[in-house]
């Protein structure tokens, strides 16, 4: 929802000489093989794969799950995952498009 509301606005807004690049996507997963960039929550996980690992290694014992009434075969909720290397490559080749050409790309 928000992201079909901002992009109607960069449109609007949108000068010639500007740059600018919306990014969207959901739910990145894992971490990068250094360890440098993911996510080891302390705590109780607020997304999902954290708290997979969790349970796995057993810090909690079991993953809710919430829905029923979706429109899938077992009525629970279906998501895309996006692994968090994919996600820092997508940053780098949008800042690549900034000096190759101005203007809006969605």
């Amino acid at each position: 929802v928000a992201f079909k509301t901002f992009q109607p606005t960069c449109t609007i807004v949108a000068h010639p000489e500007w740059n600018i690049i919306l990014l969207r996507y959901f739910n990145p997963v894992s971490a990068h093989k250094t360890g440098l960039i993911g996510e080891d929550p302390i705590g109780k996980p607020n997304n999902l794969m954290p708290y997979i690992a969790q349970v796995a290694v057993g810090r909690l014992p079991y993953v809710n799950i919430f829905g029923t009434d979706y429109d899938t075969p077992d009525g629970t909720g279906v998501r895309d995952y996006i692994h968090v290397v994919d996600v820092a490559i997508g940053h780098i080749a949008a800042m690549k498009q900034f000096e190759m050409n101005c203007g809006l790309k969605v």
